[in-house]
């Protein structure tokens, strides 16, 4: 996985729009392939061998496509954001056990 996060941005989108593209081919050639079989068990193994890994390549080659237009820095934004909205929460957390645990010495004195 380090490998694709090495890349540049161009890279990951040409190579996102060439799996995407080969998914199409594919997807073609199985509709091709369907459309000239008139009996369902005939159209399995075409169904199996190309329309459904072209439509993974399409989905996959979308998804690399779109990491290359994802900014650099969105992901550590994401992160300090993440960072920032758990933290505040383990402290309301503690606080409150605190608040808690004072009340309930209170009540009992």
């Amino acid at each position: 996985m380090s490998r694709l996060v090495d890349l540049d941005r161009r890279t990951r989108l040409a190579l996102g729009g060439a799996v995407g593209f080969g998914g199409v081919l594919l997807l073609v050639l199985g509709w091709y392939l369907i459309s000239g079989e008139a009996i369902a068990a005939k159209q399995l193994p075409y169904l199996a061998s190309a329309s459904i890994p072209g439509a993974v390549l399409v989905v996959c080659g979308f998804l690399l496509a779109l990491s290359a237009m994802t900014d650099s820095d969105t992901a550590r934004r994401v992160a300090e954001l993440h960072a920032l909205l758990t933290e505040a929460v383990d402290d309301s957390t503690s606080d409150g056990d605190r608040t808690s645990r004072s009340e309930a010495a209170q009540a009992e004195d």
